[in-house]
Order: C-alpha cells, then sequence, then structure tokens
C-alpha cells in the first residue's frame, strides 16, 4: 500500500470503503436476527464487533501493508454495519464524518472528533480527523502481529479498539453528538482493558518458564504502542514484569471484561501452541475465580477458536495424497461460510453440550483423532474414514450436528476440531477436579453462546468505571456460577 506512509493515507481508504458500501447487502451479510431489528443495540455491537475479529486465515499470503490495510477496512467497516443495524439512511458525507469522529474518538483525538460535530460536518474538519485517526492507527498498530518475545496482544489491542469504537458510534448516534466527558470515560475504561490484557497476557506466558533476557526489552516497546502514556504506561510495564496471579487478575477485572480477558487467554494458547498443564491451568483458575459460568466459558473457547487463523492444518490434516486441495476453492469457500459456520458451530455445541459430550466419549477415538489433526498431523486413509463414519453416527444420536456429516460439512472441520479437544476434552481441567478445585458447572438451559465482551453505549444507564482496577462500563456482564 503505497499511501500508507503519507500523511493522508487513511482518508482514500474511507472513500474506497464508502464507494464500495451497499447498504441492502451489508444488510444481507448480517445474522438473520440483526438484520430484523429485533436484538438490543449493545448485544448486535458485540456481535459486529466479534464478526470483524474473526480473519479469513487461507487467504493467500499478504504483505504486513496489505494486513494493515485489510485491518483498518474493517474498523470503518464496522462503523458502517453498525449504522445500518440502526436503520440509517446512507448519506455518504453522514457516513464519511462518523467515520472520523468514531475513528478519532477512539484513538485519543477527542479535539479533532469533537470538530467535526454533527451531521456532515466540514470537509477540513473530517479530513482533519481523519489524519489523526490515521496517524494513530500507523503507530499503534503497523506492522500487524506481534515481535519475537513479545506479548501476544495484538489480537486484543485490536478488539479493544473495536469495541471502543462501538462505543463512541453508539454514543453519537444516541446523543446526536458526541460528548467530550463520555470520551473520556471511553478512553479510561479502554486503558483499564489494555493494562489488564497485557498482564494477564504475561502471567500466562510465564507459565511457560522464564522468559528469555529479551523479552523485557520487547515487551516495553509494546506497551508504548498501547497508546499509553505517564503513569498508565509505567503501571502497564510494571505490570507486566510481575503479574498477579490468575485468580486476583479475575478479582480485579470488572466483571464484564472478564469474558473478554479469558476468551484472549484461550487465543494466546492456540497462538503461541501453550497447550501444557500449566497453562491450561492457568485459564481455568482464571475462569474459576472471575465466576463465569459454562455458559461464557463455552462462548469464549467458540470465539477464541474462530480468531485463531490457523485453520489450514485442519485441512492438511485431511487432504487425500491422490488428489491435493485446491486451496484457492478452498479459501472462496471458507470466506463465503466463516461468520455462519462459527455461529452455526456455536449454536449446535451450546445447545447440545451434554449429548456431545456423552457421544464424543462413548466413541472415544473421534475425539482423539480430531486432536491429531488438531496438532497439524496428517491423517491415514483408515483415519479419516473413522472419522467420517463416527461423524454420521454423530449426527445420528445429536441430529443439530448433522451439519458436520453433510456433503461439504468437511468446510466446518477447522472449527470442530479446535473445539472438540479444548472443550469436550478438557484433559487437563478434568486433573483440576481430580486435585480438589471445584469443576466447571454444567450448561444451563440451550441459549446460543454469544461473543463475550462489553460494547454497550454510555449513558446514564452504564456504570462509571471507578479505578483502573475496577468498575464497568457495561451492559449486564456474564452470569455468575452457583
Amino acid at each position: 500500500m503505497r499511501r500508507l506512509f503519507e500523511r493522508n493515507w487513511l482518508g482514500p481508504l474511507v472513500e474506497d470503503a464508502l464507494a464500495g458500501h451497499v447498504p441492502a447487502q451489508a444488510l444481507a451479510r448480517l445474522p438473520a436476527d440483526l438484520a430484523g431489528g429485533s436484538v438490543d443495540p449493545a448485544v448486535a455491537a458485540r456481535i459486529l464487533v466479534a464478526r470483524s475479529l474473526r480473519p479469513r486465515p487461507l487467504a493467500p499470503a499478504e504483505r504486513l501493508e496489505d494486513a494493515f490495510a485489510e485491518a483498518v477496512r474493517r474498523d470503518v467497516t464496522l462503523v458502517l454495519e453498525l449504522g445500518v443495524v440502526r436503520g440509517e439512511p446512507f448519506d455518504p458525507p453522514r457516513a464519511r464524518a462518523a467515520i472520523a469522529t468514531a475513528l478519532a474518538g477512539a484513538l485519543d483525538q477527542p479535539g479533532r472528533a469533537l470538530a467535526v460535530g454533527p451531521g456532515p460536518g466540514s470537509a477540513r474538519d473530517v479530513a482533519r480527523a481523519l489524519r489523526a485517526a490515521g496517524r494513530e492507527l500507523r503507530a499503534r498498530f503497523f506492522p500487524p502481529g506481534d515481535p519475537v518475545h513479545g506479548l501476544p496482544l495484538y489480537p486484543g489491542t485490536v478488539a479493544v479498539l473495536r469495541r471502543r469504537i462501538a462505543r463512541v458510534a453508539a454514543g453519537q448516534a444516541r446523543a446526536g453528538r458526541l460528548e467530550p466527558a463520555a470520551l473520556e470515560r471511553h478512553r479510561r475504561y479502554a486503558v483499564n482493558e489494555l493494562v489488564l490484557l497485557a498482564e494477564t497476557l504475561s502471567g500466562l506466558l510465564l507459565t511457560a518458564g522464564p522468559v528469555d533476557r529479551r523479552a523485557p526489552s520487547v515487551r516495553n516497546k509494546q506497551m508504548a504502542r498501547l497508546g499509553l502514556s505517564g503513569a498508565d504506561l509505567r503501571e502497564a510495564r510494571r505490570r507486566v514484569a510481575s503479574p498477579r496471579s490468575p485468580q486476583e487478575l479475575a478479582q480485579a477485572a470488572p466483571e464484564a471484561v472478564r469474558p473478554f480477558l479469558l476468551e484472549q487467554l484461550l487465543l494466546a494458547q492456540l497462538r503461541t501452541r501453550l497447550t501444557e498443564d500449566p497453562a491450561s491451568l492457568f485459564c481455568h483458575a482464571f475462569a474459576e475465580a472471575a465466576g463465569l459460568d459454562a455458559q461464557a466459558v463455552l462462548a469464549a473457547q467458540v470465539e477464541a477458536a474462530a480468531q485463531s487463523g490457523d485453520h489450514q492444518i485442519w485441512f492438511e490434516a485431511f487432504e487425500e495424497e491422490s488428489a491435493p486441495l485446491d486451496w484457492q476453492a478452498v479459501a472462496e469457500a471458507w470466506d463465503s461460510v466463516a461468520d455462519t459456520a462459527v455461529d452455526r458451530v456455536s449454536t449446535a455445541v451450546t445447545d447440545n453440550l451434554g449429548a456431545l459430550v456423552t457421544e464424543i466419549r462413548e466413541t472415544g477415538e473421534l475425539g482423539v483423532l480430531l486432536a491429531k489433526a488438531s496438532a497439524g498431523q496428517r491423517l491415514s486413509a483408515d483415519e479419516k474414514k473413522k472419522i467420517r463414519a463416527q461423524l454420521v453416527d454423530l449426527a445420528k444420536a445429536v441430529p443439530a450436528l448433522a451439519i458436520f456429516a453433510a456433503p461439504g460439512g468437511a468446510i466446518l472441520l477447522p472449527v470442530l476440531a479446535k473445539l472438540l479437544p479444548f472443550n469436550l476434552l478438557p484433559s487437563a481441567w478434568e486433573k483440576v477436579g481430580q486435585r480438589g478445585a471445584r469443576p466447571l458447572p454444567p450448561p444451563g438451559p440451550a441459549t446460543p453462546a454469544l461473543p463475550p465482551g462489553p460494547v454497550a453505549p454510555d449513558g446514564p444507564a452504564a456504570a462509571e468505571p471507578s479505578d483502573a482496577a475496577g468498575g464497568r462500563e457495561a451492559a449486564p456482564g456474564p452470569k455468575r456460577a452457583t
């Protein structure tokens, strides 16, 4: 992307997004409930943010500039989709101003965001807001990803930004304008999330043993990329260097942030391959101390699996040696079903968790073979036949799971394969119960799992964050275990 290092690089990207935005098409891509307008706005925003975080992992490798630009396009698209869900008529000048204020307001440029004001704003103020937002995006998120010896922070920081964008956009839509006090409240809340996220991930990585001697310097630089300064930056570095226990972290986090932190812990496990007992026990201890029920834990696991972005090894495990996969075709197929697949898998697994556990453990071999595939090992022809046969049997016992055994259901195996060993065969977590810790409670009434995390609008109904370690800004948080 040649324009990336130019002063006005974000403006053309926004123009491209506006030119390609067709509200009817955007509406058709949304889940039926969102398109019908029957979902609470805060829940709708949460779902849209979660969907924006799911990668298209089978796409051909991109240059860093292209990957960065794609991430920013998703930031912009999120603002447009929020407008579609609210039923706002599409007016390009107003949409351009809404994008500029949402991005600038979420990237600590309140003066530029407020200068745009309600309505379409002046072209000069909109351009200035986009320049300021572009400068911050480049400083914080380019290059995308995390450095060697660093913390696996990048996915979480992107999520925090998009949640903040959703809050700013929702507040502006509701009040008709941006409010300085609300922007400051969103800033403090995001700072709390980022510092807790960095400390929690640092604690997880310490379970693998002492850090490399180069890690402290690398992680200090990572903290500077979070947009923190002064006392906030010093506090973040202090906590990363000496993180608290998972129990202390869970209690320090606002109730509505706890599912998000668990999701990021699980995602970090998948991305770094930290699957040994200490890392799993750290996650379990956090979930238990956070008081999250089985439904909230499962929702976090579903989203972590969906966001981990390494699906190719799952397909390779099932690839027929005599007929190598057409990766372009697979990429296109996955791209077309990714969000729907995750939603269907989430609902099928959540609604039938008890029956699924029973069937998997009775057949035994299915879970083992899928776990083998999850490690990137190619399955033999005999093993592939066993999987297909057992999936058919599983669908007979649990009809909702016929989506995996049906023709074309193999496209869903990457998500199922990640969920089964991690959710339904949690050997490390079972060991916790054997050692006397309280096991997670069984799932409650059948309810589709929603992506966790607060993306609630501000306002009188939302409580203010009280300090750096507590308080909440979101609508109702996760259920507590009983």
